[in-house]
C-alpha cells in the first residue's frame, strides 16, 4: 500500500495516543497532562481521555500520590513478546553475509543447546582450502571460538558448572585446564571477542563474538574461520574488531542489549 493510500486509512485518535505513548518513552521521568498535551500538540480534555483510555488497559499508569503518569506493564509484554517472534537466523543473515563478501572466509552462527555449540546458519568461504562445518552439526564448546564466546557471558554459576565438567582435547592447543579455561574467559569478557588457534582443528583459526538478547544474557555468537595461514597479522586484527561489530549489529536487530555481569 502506498503512503498516500495509507494516510486515508489513518485515525487521528490511534495516531495522538502513538504520540503519547512516545512522548512519554522519550520523557526521563514522569509527566502530567499538560506536558503531554503540549508535546502532542493535543488538548488537556483530549489527552486526558486517552490517558484515561490507556490506563484502564494498563498501557499507562498514575504514579501514586500525583498526577503524572509513566508507561505500564503492558507495553513490556508486547514488546517481549514482538522480540520473541524475530527469527535469529533471518536477522543475522545479512550480517553473516557482509563478513564473508568483505574476508571471503566461512562465517558461522551458533547456539548452545544441551552443553553444545550447535550451527545454525553459515556462509561458506569460496577459497578451495577453507574451514565449514553442516548447519545442524554440533561441536565443542571450550574449544571454538563461539562456544568461549557464550561460555564467556555466562552466568557464575553456569560457568564454573561447565568447568567443572570434562574438556576434552581436539588438538595439542586445546585449552583442557580450568584455570586456563578461565583466565580466556576474563580475557574475552574484556577484548569482546574470543579466538580458537587451532584448538578445535589442527591449522585452523577462528574469531567469534556473542550476541546478546533483550534481558541481557547470550543468546548466540557468530564466528569467522579460515586456515591460520590467511588469518593472520593485521587481517586477523580487522577480522577480530569485524567479528565484534557484526555482533553488535546482529544484537541492536534482534533488540538486544550488552550483557550485564551475571552474579550465581
Amino acid at each position: 500500500m502506498s503512503d498516500d493510500r495509507s494516510k486515508n486509512y489513518r485515525i487521528a485518535v490511534v495516531d495522538r495516543s502513538i504520540d503519547l505513548l512516545e512522548a512519554m518513552s522519550a520523557a526521563s521521568e514522569p509527566v502530567g497532562v499538560s506536558e503531554l498535551a503540549r508535546a502532542i500538540g493535543s488538548t488537556k480534555s483530549a489527552t486526558f481521555r486517552i490517558l484515561a483510555t490507556l490506563e484502564d488497559r494498563g498501557y499507562v499508569s498514575r504514579v501514586d500520590g500525583s498526577s503524572k503518569y509513566q508507561l505500564g506493564l503492558n507495553l513490556v509484554h508486547l514488546g517481549q513478546s514482538a522480540l520473541e517472534r524475530i527469527d535469529l537466523r533471518t536477522v543475522a543473515r545479512p550480517v553473516l553475509e557482509d563478513l564473508h563478501h568483505r574476508f571471503n572466509e566461512t562465517v558461522n552462527l551458533g547456539i548452545l543447546a544441551s552443553g553444545r555449540i550447535v550451527y545454525v546458519d553459515m556462509v561458506e568461504s569460496d577459497h578451495g582450502l577453507r574451514m565449514s562445518a553442516q548447519v545442524g552439526a554440533h561441536d565443542n564448546v571450550h574449544s571454538t571460538a563461539i562456544g568461549k564466546a557464550i561460555l564467556a557471558h555466562l552466568t557464575a554459576g553456569q560457568q564454573e558448572a561447565f568447568l567443572r565438567g570434562p574438556l576434552p582435547a581436539r588438538t595439542s592447543r586445546t585449552l583442557t585446564d580450568a584455570d586456563a579455561l578461565r583466565n580466556e574467559i576474563n580475557r574475552i569478557r574484556v577484548s569482546g571477542f574470543s579466538r580458537d588457534r587451532g584448538e578445535n582443528e589442527d591449522g585452523a583459526c577462528c574469531f567469534g563474538a556473542p550476541i546478546f538478547d533483550s534481558q541481557g544474557n547470550v543468546a548466540a555468537a557468530i564466528s569467522v574461520s579460515g586456515p591460520d595461514t590467511r588469518l593472520t597479522g593485521e587481517i586477523a586484527e580487522d577480522v577480530a574488531v569485524a567479528v565484534r561489530a557484526a555482533a553488535e549489529e546482529i544484537t541492536d536487530r534482534l533488540g538486544g542489549r550488552a550483557d550485564r555481569m551475571h552474579e550465581g
